[in-house]
């Protein structure tokens, strides 16, 4: 049977772009149960907008007001109203596409599946049409192997414009944490998505604006220009509370194998995601627990890759070419053959780095990464020879910890 969809729209200040995102939910193919426009003490014309849009549409809509508290305080208000079967959080500044709630409604219709979610594609306005402008969609992994879970701990890439969530499975993860200023949408999606299943719907779904407008609450306020080092602050302190609230044995189920290969590949996972986010230190302790297990089998690919795309994250890894992290990093060499096989797979990831620094000609950086590359591949390393599948589809007592 078909679930009620309630969409909330949290706000501030974004009366100029409100309009079109609240008119884009109006016109969704499967209309909406109930949808929540909650107003984060706006200063600007957001109250008159939604008086002329909730006159123009009666009973649509419900509209509230409070004091700004920031986003995670405005969704557990307005998820405490919700009574639909599945959440749709969509942003103030973001265009729904007229089939998104019936394309991913349809998934959680038929599915177990706790959470859907699907693309995007980035936009601007052309000032003299005032048409959309598509980009692209950013950053995407390539979702053909392993699953939506350990792709979302290397990296957000879906959006909560393009994410359906039974409600159900809302109130089991508890509230949006309210101390956060930003990654409020990744630390919920890496809860939901530790405790249920996940499934992908092909397509764009939303449109994804982008503007140079102020981010963030009153009380966090920063410009767009600063957005990634308030990004990487906020994903590191949130994966800090990962660490000790995710267990190894999470990871260990993204994996098939003997039970102590599985462990190695567990913690070079998560030593990668840490990396991802430049949380060296907790990197470097992982990859150091993985050289003392099953020294005489040699790395699978799975492994080796796990290793690789520890330098691939988007907020760059420049620290690991530089003292103390590398220093660090190359004495794993000195913990036998595993050691040095993590080092010389850091090296290979460490390859398209150097493009990059010529391409922005960044010459001292590209030194400084050939330097590494150089002094990493001198031990050379085992082959991949231990047995291990990655699962593209977690277990049911995945999830169970």
């Amino acid at each position: 049977m078909a679930g009620q969809i309630t969409a909330i729209v949290p706000t501030y200040n974004r009366s100029t772009y409100l309009v079109e995102a609240v008119q884009a939910l109006l016109s969704q193919t499967r209309p909406l149960h109930q949808i929540i426009v909650w107003n984060d003490g706006s200063t600007d014309e957001t109250a008159q907008v939604m008086a002329d849009i909730t006159r123009q549409n009666p009973g649509r809509i419900t509209y509230h007001e409070a004091a700004n508290g920031g986003k995670s305080k405005a969704l557990n208000a307005a998820m405490a109203l919700a009574t639909g079967d599945y959440v749709w959080i969509c942003d103030d500044d973001d265009v729904a596409l007229q089939d998104a709630a019936e394309r991913m409604g349809a998934v959680l219709d038929t599915s177990d599946a706790a959470m859907v979610a699907g693309s995007h594609v980035r936009f601007s306005v052309d000032p003299k049409t005032g048409e959309h402008v598509l980009s692209d969609t950013g950053y995407w992994p390539d979702l053909s192997s392993g699953s939506i879970l350990r792709h979302l701990l290397e990296d957000i890439f879906f959006f909560q414009n393009a994410a359906l969530v039974r409600r159900a499975a809302f109130e089991e993860v508890g509230p949006f944490r309210e101390d956060l200023a930003r990654s409020i949408d990744y630390q919920m999606f890496v809860r939901l998505a530790a405790r249920f299943p996940v499934q992908m719907v092909n397509g764009v779904l939303f449109h994804q604006r982008k503007h140079d407008g102020p981010r963030g609450s009153s009380g966090a306020s920063h410009s767009a220009s600063e957005s990634e080092n308030v990004w990487l602050h906020h994903d590191r302190a949130i994966f800090a509370e990962f660490r000790q609230s995710l267990p190894l044995a999470l990871y260990e189920s993204f994996f098939d194998g003997p039970a102590e290969i599985v462990k190695r590949a567990a913690l070079l996972q998560r030593a990668c995601v840490y990396a991802r986010r430049l949380d060296w230190p907790a990197a470097i302790e992982d990859f150091s627990e993985a050289t003392g297990i099953s020294a005489d089998q040699g790395l699978s690919t799975v492994e080796q890759n796990c290793i690789r795309r520890a330098l691939s994250g988007k907020h760059g890894c420049a620290p690991a070419f530089v003292s103390p992290v590398a220093g660090q990093l190359l004495a794993l060499r000195q913990r036998g053959p595993i050691g040095k096989a993590i080092v010389a797979n850091l090296a290979r990831g460490a390859v398209w780095r150097v493009r990059m620094a010529h391409l922005s000609r960044d010459y001292a950086e590209a030194l400084r990464v050939m330097a590494f590359i150089f002094r990493a591949t001198l031990a050379g390393s085992k082959g991949a020879i231990s047995p291990l599948v990655e699962r593209d589809k977690l277990l049911p007592e995945a999830y169970q910890w």
